[in-house]
Formats: structure tokens, sequence, C-alpha cells
């Protein structure tokens, strides 16, 4: 259908559809998130083969991600070195980690709408935050966020299995 053609009624329509795929998305995305989360503590937390997983709790929730990506990065610059394939291989991983966290930020701290035809959802930034930031989203990134999450773990999964921190 041509937007240019779309009836107000139509294009209320779309827009709707459009809201309920990305709320359902973004739902997708905090539970796919919350594992990846939960698969960070597990890591920071076994470090060193659980020598200190008896003192873990008492700080685990206090760790935003980024602590916890902080503190991956400290584990493996420790045990591996600057300079290793390993550190390098743990590095490479936290980037991804790190855009991930700010993708997470940007869609759990923004005001949501959805494009006047429904083809996309912008992501603003709160109010009194300026200049004010706006992120357009669809449906396909938001899909490959929620793979994003369930990738990264597995591979930080494997290279602890290969170079274990």
């Amino acid at each position: 259908m041509d937007i240019g053609s779309m009836t107000a009624g139509e294009m209320l329509a779309r827009r709707s559809a459009a809201e309920k795929e990305i709320s359902g998305l973004i739902g997708r995305f905090v539970f796919s998130y919350s594992r990846f989360v939960t698969g960070l503590h597990i890591c920071v937390a076994w470090h060193n083969d659980g020598k200190d997983i008896t003192t873990y709790p008492s700080v685990a929730e206090d760790l935003a991600v980024a602590d916890l990506l902080k503190k991956i990065e400290k584990q493996g610059l420790a045990k591996f070195g600057r300079g290793s394939t390993a550190f390098k291989k743990y590095k490479s991983w936290l980037r991804s980690a790190h855009h991930l966290r700010e993708a997470r930020n940007i869609i759990m701290h923004s005001r949501w709408g959805i494009e006047p035809y429904g083809r996309h959802a912008t992501a603003i930034s709160t109010i009194f935050v300026e200049p004010v930031r706006e992120v357009v989203f669809t449906s396909d990134q938001l899909q490959q966020l929620c793979g994003a999450c369930d990738d990264l773990m597995a591979e930080l999964n494997q290279l602890r299995e290969v170079h274990p921190l």
C-alpha cells in the first residue's frame, strides 16, 4: 500500500500494529538481556575457580552491567596480560557487550514513539535531557538485539571454556 494514499484509519491501524510488535520485541529483549546479565554474574562470581563465590552475594546486587564488564576485563588482564591472544579475544567480546549494554540503556531510559506510518519506533531521550537524542529502532534491529544477548553469552561461555578466568 502506498503510504501517501492511506486513510487516517489505515494509518492508525498500521501504527497500532507496529506499536504492538515493537512493544513485544522490547519485552523479549528485557528477558534476553536478563539472561545475559545472569550469565555475567556467573562469570564474575566463578572467577578463579569459584574461590571467592561465598563473598560474591554481598556485592552482587550493587553491580551494574558496566561494573560486571569491567570486572571481566580486569580478570582477563590479570590472568592473561594485555598483549595475550586470550585477553584480546576478551577485549573484542567486551566491545560487543558494551554496545549491547548501551542499546539496553537507550531502550530502557527513553520515551517511545511510533513513526506515524508505523515503519519504525523512535526512542527519545527522557525529558530535561539536552540535547534531545532520538534513536530509530526497526523491528529487525530489535530482533537482532534479542539474538545478540544469546550470541554474546554463547561466545563468552566458549571463551571461558578455552581461556578460563
